[in-house]
C-alpha cells in the first residue's frame, strides 16, 4: 500500500509539472521578457551576421525583443557554458556551429558542460560553403600556385581562424591533409579579428565563410583562390570551385544554427522552429543570405537536428585525429 501511495504520489507530482510545463509553453514568449541569442563569437564576424539577421526577422515575426549577445572566447566555452548552466525556459537560445560545437570533446580532456546532454537543439539555419582567401601582395594568386608555394615554404604559411576546433581551423586541417601541405595555425577571439591580420600580412590565408572577407575581396585588398562547394557562387561569379582550380577532392561546408539548454520544453522548441521555419522563407532574409553564400538549410524537427548534432561528433573526431593540439 505504501508502494501504491508513491506511486500515486510521483504520478501526481509528474502531472503537475508536465501542465505546469505546457501552460508555460502556451504563453510563450512573454511579451515583457526580451528572448537571448548568445553567440560565442565577438561581433563582426560571420556568425555575428547570421545572428543579427534572424534576430531581426523572428523579433518582427513574433512582436518579441530578441536581443543577440556576444561572448566570444575559449573557442566557443565561455558562450557554451553559459548556455549549459542558463534556464530552459525558452528566454536563452544559442547560435551553434554543428562542426565547431562537435570538436569540443575531441579537444578537451575535460568540458564544464557535456556538448550534448547539457544542449536541446531547435533547428540548423543555413550551410554555406568557405572562400579560401590570401592577401593581395602574397605570392601566389592560384590554388595550385598557393598549394606549390605552402609545399616550398613547409611551416612558412600561417592561417587564422575564431579559436582551436573552430569551423574555419578544421577546415584549414581538412586542406592540409587533402594537399600534403604544412601551415601553422594561429587562433584569434573571432574571424573578424583574423581577417585584420590577414589584410596586414600578418597571416597569410584564411578559409572563411564568404561574408566576412568579401567586401575585402571585392575592394581589391584580398584575392580569392577558390570557393570551397561544388559550384561557383554568384557573388563571386569569377572564382573557380576547388575542383576547377585543381584540388577535386576538396569540399568543406559549414552549418550553423540553433540550440537551448537541455530540459527546455517541448512546445517551446517545436515554437521556436516553426517561427526559424517562417523566418528562413522571407524572400528578403534568404537573399541576404544568398548575397554571402548562406544557404537556408533548416531541420525537419528539433529532434532531427539534435540526432544531426550528436552523429557530428564522430565526423569531427575523425577529422582530429593525429592533429597535435597544444597542451595536450
Amino acid at each position: 500500500m505504501r508502494h501504491l501511495s508513491r506511486f500515486i504520489l510521483y504520478a501526481g507530482a509528474t502531472a503537475v509539472l508536465s501542465l505546469a510545463s505546457l501552460a508555460h509553453a502556451q504563453s510563450y514568449p512573454e511579451a515583457s521578457r526580451p528572448i537571448h541569442l548568445v553567440v560565442p563569437y565577438a561581433p563582426g564576424g560571420s556568425s555575428d551576421y547570421l545572428a543579427r539577421l534572424f534576430a531581426k526577422k523572428l523579433s518582427e515575426n513574433m512582436n518579441q525583443s530578441i536581443l543577440v549577445d556576444n561572448k566570444p572566447g575559449a573557442n566557443t566555452i565561455i558562450g557554451a557554458d553559459y548556455i549549459a548552466k542558463s534556464k530552459p525556459d525558452g528566454y536563452t537560445l544559442y547560435l551553434i556551429g554543428e562542426l565547431t560545437h562537435s570538436s569540443l570533446s575531441a579537444l578537451n580532456a575535460k568540458l564544464p558542460f557535456d556538448p550534448i546532454k547539457d544542449f536541446a537543439g531547435v533547428s540548423n539555419l543555413i550551410e554555406s560553403p568557405l572562400v579560401i582567401s590570401v592577401p593581395q601582395e602574397f605570392p601566389p594568386s592560384t590554388l595550385k600556385e598557393f598549394v606549390s608555394y605552402a609545399k616550398a615554404h613547409p611551416g612558412a604559411v600561417n592561417y587564422g581562424s575564431a579559436g582551436l576546433g573552430n569551423t574555419l581551423h578544421l577546415a584549414g586541417e581538412q586542406f592540409s591533409k587533402v594537399a600534403g601541405v604544412q601551415m601553422n595555425h594561429v587562433q584569434y577571439k573571432g574571424a573578424s579579428q583574423a581577417i585584420v591580420d590577414l589584410l596586414a600580412g600578418r597571416i597569410q590565408v584564411m578559409f572563411d565563410l564568404p561574408q566576412t572577407p568579401l567586401p575585402h575581396i571585392q575592394s581589391g585588398k584580398l584575392k580569392a583562390l577558390a570557393v570551397t562547394s561544388q559550384k561557383r557562387l554568384p557573388m563571386l561569379a569569377q572564382v573557380p570551385t576547388t575542383a576547377e582550380a585543381g584540388l577535386p577532392n576538396y569540399l568543406f561546408t559549414t552549418r550553423i544554427g540553433i540550440s537551448a539548454p537541455a530540459g527546455t520544453p517541448e512546445p517551446i522548441l517545436k515554437k521556436l522552429h516553426s517561427e526559424i521555419i517562417k523566418a528562413s522563407q522571407d524572400p528578403e532574409l534568404k537573399q541576404s543570405l544568398e548575397d554571402r553564400a548562406m544557404l537556408v538549410a533548416t531541420s525537419a524537427s528539433p529532434q532531427e537536428y539534435q540526432q544531426r548534432l550528436s552523429a557530428s561528433i564522430k565526423t569531427v573526431k575523425d577529422l582530429l585525429s593525429g592533429v597535435k593540439i597544444e597542451g595536450q
